[in-house]
């Protein structure tokens, strides 16, 4: 009786390992099957290099295609976003948007950039150049011809104030894309971006130390970063927030003055005012904080309201 006790247990967890084996090794032929067929993430294409030369739309990949087939996740992942619409200042008449494409037909590449609609004749015009890995940001329609927006193609690679000057007529306009002026050159990213209806005032945000300058916490930065110690002193929470720890920098938000330039070109016409400084604390408040929904100017554009985290 023991005995066959015995050998029913054995048989039992014989045939758990072997239900356990098959649920791991599934999984992994139906890989190595997709790879073999050549599955749609797989990259197909011949094209190495990746920036505005191979650029390909949705439209013309799919055109390319020798064969139909249903829609698939790859597919959906293809699809361009297009977001943050903004009416003409002025007249309500046209539109200015942001448009994220991937790259064809791997992505494994994006880019976002400034488009223009007209909604009268339905006829829209990019503005700003498609480059794989660069993105641009929050933008303002200042006036009927001028965009402030955040981007990072700065030499540097980090987010800075951009500006876009838009010709006197959109639709007879014969270029591909309009070149814009890098206006700010930090060593840190900005974050956001805020101005006011008169032009005449713009907030930013920087992630620095609470007590420190953009450019003396650049220099923090570097200098822990070449002392080669990975180690961080914490003495208060959070340690960690949401998906991010909190290793010092803080977002902080600077008021600064701005002015046009007989070029056209604004610049600033004041030293950046940290708002916070000295104070530990974020605004825009992590992780989903930003400066459309945390952030404002007055009506009269000489005062500034703003939501913080302790």
């Amino acid at each position: 009786m023991f005995q066959h006790e015995s050998n029913r247990k054995k048989f039992f967890w014989s045939v758990v390992f072997l239900l356990g084996a098959a649920i791991v090794l599934i999984p992994s032929l139906i890989a190595i099957n997709k790879r073999a067929k050549g599955s749609p993430g797989e990259t197909t294409s011949s094209v190495t290099t990746r920036n505005a030369d191979d650029y390909q739309s949705n439209s013309d990949y799919y055109q390319s295609l020798a064969n139909i087939h249903d829609f698939e996740q790859s597919d959906n992942l293809r699809l361009d976003r297009l977001s943050s619409p903004r009416f003409h200042p002025m007249n309500g008449k046209s539109v200015i948007y942001l448009r994220r494409q991937f790259h064809m037909p791997d992505s494994r590449k994006s880019t976002t950039t400034l488009h223009w609609l007209d909604l009268e004749t339905n006829k829209s015009v990019q503005l700003t150049r498609q480059i794989w890995g660069i993105h641009d940001g929050q933008f303002f329609w200042v006036d009927n011809d001028t965009i402030l927006f955040l981007s990072n193609r700065a030499s540097s690679g980090l987010r800075q104030i951009f500006q876009l000057t838009l010709p006197v007529d959109l639709l007879k306009t014969t270029i591909t894309f309009i070149e814009p002026i890098q206006i700010t050159n930090y060593s840190l990213n900005i974050d956001n971006l805020l101005v006011n209806r008169q032009a005449s005032r713009l907030a930013f945000s920087c992630q620095v130390y609470s007590n420190l300058t953009i450019e003396e916490t650049f220099a923090r930065q570097t200098a822990e970063k070449n002392s080669g110690r990975s180690v961080y002193q914490f003495d208060k929470l959070f340690v960690r927030h949401w998906d991010e720890y909190m290793t010092g920098p803080r977002h902080h938000p600077f008021l600064v003055s701005i002015e046009r330039q007989v070029n056209g070109i604004f610049k600033f016409s004041s030293e950046p005012i940290d708002v916070l400084f000295n104070v530990d604390s974020d605004s825009p408040t992590r992780p989903f904080g930003d400066a459309q929904s945390q952030w404002s100017f007055s009506a009269t554009g000489n005062s500034f309201a703003y939501t913080r985290q302790y």
